[in-house]
């Protein structure tokens, strides 16, 4: 897609127009890419941006739900975890940007005399975006080179995380108690089956251990007890230590803890800007449901932008996709509500692990509590299945 910057003069003094698409997706982490999945589906012409490159790096595990499985058999892509419940973010966003991408390369094969009605951009961020009634004005940033230019958006798409939040949209308020976890990849192949972990009955701790794709690797999970401690840097040091004393080798990125503590939107988002996933509210990692509810809104986000495109009038876009938003926000208040009760209950989990004086465990003593994939089973649903 050719993009002139705002303000470049012709001939004869007149301004070129900025160029226009549908809709802007910010963001291709999986509610991205979701979305600009079901607006290419749609018919609309998207561009969608995203600040990283297109090869995805985050470890952490996720659980696929059932509303996600639903979402993605929708967009034609019923095997994205291959049969498996559980899997990684890296995982699954890489398979969403290879399907995505193959896509537009497809629909560019297919018409190669017409422009494409879908365009990806890596390393490009959002710097800043004003919002009117009838379209969104948003400047772009080459992360590679610098430089800006302008697109014109009748629709933007926020799936950046919250990102959006530093250029003035409405910032997402703490709605859940501090919680420190940190989280890790290492090349050690499992010698356990399933999910193992161990728990400390003085400190609270948990710390699990899950196999990768392909048992190439296992991922380890450190969570904290919530409550005004432990500072991020404690974590980071018990979690390493524990590591160590299981032999794990060094880590495929430097270790990290992050306070995960729950944020929502005050209100649903008026106007053509419509948030997504984790800029609407957070999940707590306890409930695994923060990817599986942004896939959920990216494809629900897009057709009701095309549903938007439809309406003859100005006030019936601006209704449709205010109702949307309130369904959103609606959808992460009650995934707030359900992270709180999860964290409440959090000592009963906890009592279901093996026990263990952390930093000093042994991989003998890491095991699975006894009605782990029932529990899993009944919280998330059935396996999904393979095409």
């Amino acid at each position: 897609m050719a993009v002139i910057p705002s303000g470049q003069q012709v001939a004869g003094g007149a301004q070129v127009p900025l160029p226009t698409v549908d809709v802007l997706v910010a963001g291709l982490g999986p509610g991205g890419c979701a979305a600009a999945l079901a607006a290419r589906a749609e018919g609309l012409h998207t561009l969608a941006v995203e600040a990283r490159g297109p090869q995805a790096t985050r470890s952490q595990l996720v659980l696929v739900r059932p509303g996600a499985q639903a979402a993605l058999r929708q967009l034609g892509l019923p095997d994205i975890t291959e049969g498996r419940r559980t899997t990684t973010i890296r995982h699954v966003e890489n398979r969403l940007r290879a399907a995505l991408q193959a896509r537009v390369h497809a629909d560019a094969a297919a018409h190669p005399a017409a422009a494409p009605r879908t365009a990806l951009c890596w390393h490009t961020g959002v710097v800043d975006l004003q919002a009117g009634t009838e379209r969104v004005v948003v400047t772009l940033r080459d992360e590679t080179t610098g430089t800006t230019r302008q697109v014109a958006a009748r629709h933007v798409i926020d799936a950046s995380g919250g990102r959006l939040e530093a250029l003035g949209r409405p910032a997402r308020e703490r709605a859940g108690p501090r919680h420190v976890v940190s989280t890790a990849e290492y090349g050690t192949p499992p010698w356990f089956d399933g999910i193992v972990g161990v728990r400390d009955p003085a400190t609270h701790e948990l710390f699990l251990l899950f196999p990768t794709w392909g048992r190439r690797g296992v991922i380890a999970y450190f969570d904290a007890p919530t409550g005004p401690r432990p500072l991020a840097e404690q974590v980071v040091q018990r979690f390493g230590a524990i590591a160590d004393r299981l032999g794990l080798g060094a880590p495929n990125e430097p270790l990290w803890a992050v306070d995960v503590y729950q944020r929502v939107l005050r209100r649903p988002n008026a106007g053509r800007v419509l948030p997504i996933g984790d800029a609407v509210g957070t999940v707590d990692v306890l409930l695994g449901a923060g990817m599986s509810t942004a896939i959920e809104d990216g494809a629900d986000a897009a057709r009701s932008v095309a549903a938007a495109c439809r309406e003859a009038s100005l006030r019936g876009a601006l209704e449709r996709l205010d109702a949307t938003s309130r369904m959103l926000h609606r959808r992460h208040r009650a995934s707030a509500l359900r992270g709180r009760l999860l964290l409440a209950a959090r000592p009963l989990v906890e009592r279901a692990w093996p026990s263990a004086t952390l930093p000093d465990v042994a991989r003998a003593q890491l095991g699975p509590p006894p009605l782990l994939w029932p529990a899993v089973r009944f919280l998330f649903g059935r396996r999904p299945s393979t095409s």
